[in-house]
């Protein structure tokens, strides 16, 4: 069964991954004008503008001259936010320097690159003094910032409630599109916490992750077992084998290769393996329609949840800055240091 898709896919033109970039916050706004704004915010938050997203309400407030106190006032902040969104990284300043004539007298004014990787910081510098020079020159108070495409995702996802599953459902595929893209750096990093209640057992005896070939998955090298609201395992992605199994004649029907190499003869055995042991502990038929993930050992950790909510599916960590580190150790090192840490 193919997967819908809530982003468009299979077009040509750079301004799809615009479109989709303005849907995705849009749906966010919609089901959340508050989480918009702390996601917005977020995003600008190395600046010192601060953006005010929907009316607010006031009760006794006098007006500037004082020369009267209405009952109750409704006001609103007005925002111009300006994006420019790049898919290779092309860093051309006199393109961004040109959309400063679209600001006007805004109250918040955002001029945000959008980039699949971090500007040099020479560029930044370079577009910042010149903003500086605009805003004294035009009288505007334009605040430039840059982000990626991974940090959006990042951002999103913080402001989400685990509860919220259509957003989070509209935000993996979103995901899902940006790795199709090649928008996504550093996925080497990754770690995919997926919920593992009635198979934990069954995954850590076969090291393999096991889920159904409609779900799609962005690329990541780590796979972490969540069970009761801590991330109990992790093991570094090895291979992902799409396999059918004919249970009457006891031979593979089809075995595709998804990511890695070809499964070896002995993964081939911990496949059949953890198909026997879904069947026989849980009463899972797995034996066609799943894909297999591989890894080379699950490591014991408890990299515990601290807030009410358990996840509903899945979340997505880049252990690499969970963990401070540029480069990480070996997986089981990675666990023992993940036990350090909590999330929320």
């Amino acid at each position: 069964m193919s997967k819908i898709h809530y982003f468009q896919r299979y077009s040509q033109r750079e301004n799809a991954v615009t479109n989709n970039t303005m849907l995705l916050m849009s749906r966010l706004y919609n089901d959340s004008p508050k989480r918009f704004e702390d996601f917005l915010n977020s995003l600008i938050s190395d600046s010192d503008t601060n953006c005010d997203i929907g009316p607010n309400f006031s009760q006794q407030e006098g007006n500037a001259t004082r020369s009267s106190t209405p009952d109750a006032a409704i006001t609103q902040s007005s925002l111009k936010l300006l994006i420019e969104t790049k898919l290779h990284d092309n860093q051309d300043k006199g393109q961004l320097l040109r959309h400063l004539d679209g600001f006007a007298h805004e109250d918040c004014q955002v001029l945000l690159l959008i980039n699949p990787s971090e500007p040099t910081p020479e560029f930044n510098k370079a577009v910042i003094e010149a903003v500086a020079s605009h805003n004294e020159a035009c009288k505007t108070s334009v605040r430039y910032c840059s982000t990626t495409f991974k940090q959006i995702i990042s951002a999103v996802g913080e402001v989400l409630a685990d509860h919220d599953i259509r957003m989070h459902e509209i935000l993996d595929d979103y995901r899902d599109y940006c790795a199709s893209e090649n928008l996504l750096s550093n996925h080497e990093t990754v770690m995919r916490a997926i919920t593992s209640g009635g198979s934990f057992s069954d995954n850590m005896e076969f090291d393999i992750y096991y889920d159904d070939v409609s779900r799609g998955f962005s690329p990541h090298s780590y796979i972490g077992l969540y069970n009761k609201k801590s991330v109990r395992a992790v093991g570094k992605l090895s291979k992902v084998v799409q396999a059918q199994f004919n249970k009457e004649t006891k031979e593979f029907e089809s075995v595709i290769s998804l990511s890695g190499s070809k499964p070896t003869e002995d993964e081939l055995d911990k496949i059949k393996g953890i198909m026997h042991a879904a069947m026989k502990n849980n009463g899972w038929n797995i034996y066609k329609d799943h894909k297999f993930f591989i890894v080379e050992k699950f490591h014991p950790t408890n990299f515990p949840k601290t807030t009410k909510y358990p996840i509903q599916r899945t979340k997505f960590f880049d252990l690499s800055s969970v963990l401070n580190l540029e480069n990480l150790p070996e997986c089981d090192e990675v666990a023992q240091l993940l036990s350090q840490e909590t999330w929320g």
